[in-house]
């Protein structure tokens, strides 16, 4: 394999298995490199396929190019393990409702699977309008209510800010600054979740919440558990931590949370809450009147 063959083999790589274009001479990099060491196709796309950026590329991969695959790998001879931790999820769920703020897309959703795969139904909420026509597009054949504004404890309008990319993009600008420059704003409208739960319908006991708004997560928390009737039976919300303490007082969580929530788990940057069986007998307000 000549050296521009090889360099034409790695920029086809980058794009199909990282989803993205090479930077500037890596392409010709590989080529050089594969031509030095004698390397062929097979050890090339050997390279790719066992690089860090692959491992985490991986499941966008999946959903790229086989966008109805299985939830799991499932061993079974007929599919009997999927069956049944759909019936085990389904039947020990309250309603079978999903809240995802800060949507985004399938990319990356808390939300997606459970109603692709489990038959949930869910409400999306995302602030960046650059995203909308994407998430009608992912969540099409699903059972998704989809509102364009940002969650915060106010109701009103604010600036939201795009970020290095989508996932950074906020209503607080500072926040932004240590993902990059901030690349645009636009003006978008703010609602309290509790008043978008209302206006939806939604149950009291719905089984997930997952917050993922950049800043906003901790005062939505808040306002929600400490001011409404909402009591999600699980939350994910992304909480930065810059050490490995996992006491929720330390990252702003009110009394009323931490009485009414159980920290269960940590998964990259979210914190896995879980409704308490009863809140402690000390609480006082909202959280301890309402119970579980």
């Amino acid at each position: 394999m000549s050296r521009y063959e090889a360099s034409e083999l790695a920029a086809a790589l980058y794009d199909m298995l990282l989803q993205r274009a090479p930077e500037p001479g890596a392409a010709e990099t590989h080529g050089a490199n594969a031509e030095l060491h004698k390397a062929g196709p097979a050890q090339m796309i050997e390279g790719f396929l066992r690089s860090p950026e692959f491992a985490y590329k991986a499941p966008a991969f999946l959903r790229r190019f086989l966008p109805d695959h299985k939830l799991i790998w499932d061993h079974s001879q007929t599919g009997e393990v999927a069956f049944i931790l759909r019936s085990i999820v389904n039947d020990s769920a309250r309603r079978r409702f999903v809240v995802d703020v800060g949507a985004r897309g399938r990319e990356r959703s808390n939300s997606y699977d459970l109603m692709k795969q489990f038959g949930w139904r869910g409400l999306l909420v995302e602030a960046n309008p650059n995203l909308i026509d994407t998430i009608n597009e992912e969540f099409a054949d699903l059972d998704v209510t989809l509102v364009n504004c940002a969650i915060s404890d106010f109701e009103g309008e604010a600036s939201f800010y795009f970020g290095l990319n989508d996932d950074v993009s906020s209503l607080y600008k500072d926040g932004l600054a240590a993902w990059g420059p901030v690349h645009g704003e636009c003006r978008v409208p703010v609602r309290r979740l509790p008043s978008l739960l209302d206006e939806i319908g939604a149950p009291h006991d719905f089984d997930l919440l997952s917050l993922d708004i950049e800043g906003a997560d901790v005062p939505t928390l808040n306002d929600l558990i400490g001011n409404s009737p909402y009591r999600p039976e699980r939350i994910v919300i992304e909480i930065w931590r810059p050490d490995s303490r996992t006491d929720l007082a330390v990252f702003g969580l009110n009394s009323a949370v931490i009485e009414t929530y159980e920290l269960i788990g940590e998964v990259g940057a979210n914190l896995v809450l879980k409704l308490r069986a009863s809140p402690t007998s000390s609480g006082s307000g909202p959280a301890a009147a309402l119970g579980g």
